[in-house]
């Protein structure tokens, strides 16, 4: 297989050239927008078990719900008809539990933390950061926060989307309920903060039903039958089988229709044969998750143990990071939302960069210009970060993203001192000046594909790096048999075959 290089030489020396001569010791950096794509709180598991009033008995009462929803107002298409994708779950299962409630409310009381400057008197704080071999120290505006006193966290700063299931939805509601704790009231109710859910299912996932390409189905089948993939396998088939066996008697109706995501996907009308003998192994996925969910309760069949457990999940996770990691899957299944990602940031930036009163953090004005919002939040998946994270060549985690993970991207602000933006020249020099970085759970994930004179990853990209690298072409020739040649080919946000 061949495709493109992640970064042309030239704009890898261009962004060595700018990390080595921009960020001196001198600079100050501003923090100016803040993305964050969290998963979703604690589960029931997808697959339906047998024993169905137990987990049932481990959701949130009604009015609990109830609650964590005033102060919110879905929107939704006019013609809206409900999720039909396969990993919504029915009944009890695929349902937020009363610990993720719970997880997701610590997670909105966290995230205030990290955002809002409380100390007023300490303006500014000494950082230092890993910047390759570099090892510049710099300063952080206002404590490294994105509000302050003067621009305070309120709902019209802050826009939210959601994949448009119960868990994702009730997910942000219940952050929502511990970032804001206090509620802004107009006439005596709450203003409602909206959680936008139109057509998210179809790319805030890198598995919708249908793929938003015809051709994806397709890709995945050819990268998960790479031979380094199928000798693993092969390897872990006596496991898979095991643990198989010893999960089918608690398996309830309808356990064999669950979407299984990238790579395990039953495609053209294919079904699971129960009576097929011996009986096929459970998707890795599957399997994966419904361990997950029991070895939490302390519920695992007493045949089975931890060790088993973990050696499924790091399999999962070993899998779809092999598979989704390849630049033309990731862009394929992500790049919609990547994309949209980046439009968000460039438009924050444009409003900086023609407007005094948002460029400015000391000049406030009453009709501050806030089109682009400063937090944006996205209530996704697992799949959704890993996705993500694949498609933006970050660090692989060290642990799979657990209930309530978030992954944080930073859009940040270089300053000379008493530097005016506006001043600076052109609209394009000013551009310049933004930087993004990332980070998994308050963990910096840095970018594989811009290093340092050593080849370490940079833990900052300057935005206009990362915005080529996420529109650069990729191809990928498969088969080397006589007539069996074809090629995938990404480009202008589009899969094709020749």
């Amino acid at each position: 297989m061949r495709f493109h290089q992640p970064l042309p030489s030239a704009l890898l020396l261009l962004s060595l050239f700018s990390v080595t001569t921009c960020l001196a010791s001198t600079k100050l950096l501003r923090l100016r927008q803040v993305i964050l794509i969290h998963r979703h709180g604690d589960r029931t598991p997808i697959t339906p078990l047998v024993n169905e009033e137990y987990w049932r008995s481990t959701l949130p009462e009604p009015h609990v719900l109830r609650g964590i929803a005033i102060g919110t107002a879905l929107i939704r298409d006019e013609d809206h008809s409900p999720s039909t994708h396969g990993a919504a779950g029915r009944g009890p299962f695929g349902q937020l539990t009363m610990m993720g409630l719970l997880q997701m409310i610590s997670l909105g009381e966290r995230l205030r933390e990290e955002l809002v400057h409380v100390h007023e008197h300490d303006d500014e704080s000494q950082i230092h950061t890993d910047l390759g071999s570099l090892q510049q120290q710099y300063r952080f505006a206002n404590n490294a926060k994105l509000f302050t006193s003067d621009k305070p966290l309120t709902p019209n700063r802050v826009k939210v989307m959601s994949t448009d299931f119960p868990r994702t939805i009730q997910s942000v509601q219940a952050l929502l309920t511990g970032l804001f704790p206090d509620l802004i009231v107009h006439n005596d109710k709450p203003v409602p903060i909206e959680i936008d859910v139109r057509n998210t299912n179809s790319f805030l996932i890198p598995d919708p039903q249908p793929r938003q390409s015809s051709l994806q189905p397709a890709l995945e089948t050819y990268l998960s039958n790479r031979p380094h993939l199928q000798k693993r396998e092969e390897e872990l088939r006596e496991l898979s089988t095991r643990i198989s066996q010893e999960l089918r008697s608690h398996l309830g109706d309808g356990a064999h229709s669950v979407s299984f995501g990238i790579g395990e996907e039953k495609h053209d009308g294919a079904t699971h044969d129960r009576h097929q003998n011996p009986p096929k192994p459970l998707a890795w996925t599957q399997m994966s998750e419904i361990l997950t969910c029991l070895h939490s309760r302390s519920i695992l069949p007493p045949t089975l143990s931890s060790q088993d457990v973990h050696a499924v999940s790091s399999h999962v996770a070993w899998r779809w990071f092999e598979n989704m990691r390849h630049p033309i899957l990731a862009k394929t299944a992500m790049w919609k939302f990547a994309n949209n990602l980046l439009e968000s940031m460039e438009r924050k930036i444009q409003v900086e960069c023609k407007c005094c009163d948002c460029a400015d953090d000391d000049e406030i004005q009453e009709g501050e210009c806030i089109d682009e919002p400063w937090l944006r939040i996205y209530s996704a998946h697992d799949s959704t970060l890993i996705g993500l994270m694949c498609l933006l060549q970050l660090e692989r985690p060290t642990e799979w993203p657990e209930y309530g993970s978030f992954l944080k991207i930073e859009l940040i602000r270089e300053e000379d001192e008493g530097e005016d933006l506006l001043a600076v020249a052109t609209v394009e020099q000013r551009k310049a000046k933004y930087w993004v970085r990332f980070s998994l759970n308050g963990q910096i994930l840095r970018s594989t594909w811009c290093c340092d004179e050593n080849n370490e990853p940079l833990s900052m990209v300057r935005w206009n790096d990362l915005e080529q690298m996420i529109h650069l072409e990729h191809e990928l020739l498969t088969g080397e048999e006589e007539g069996s040649r074809f090629m995938f080919r990404w480009k202008n946000g589009q899969l094709t075959q020749h």
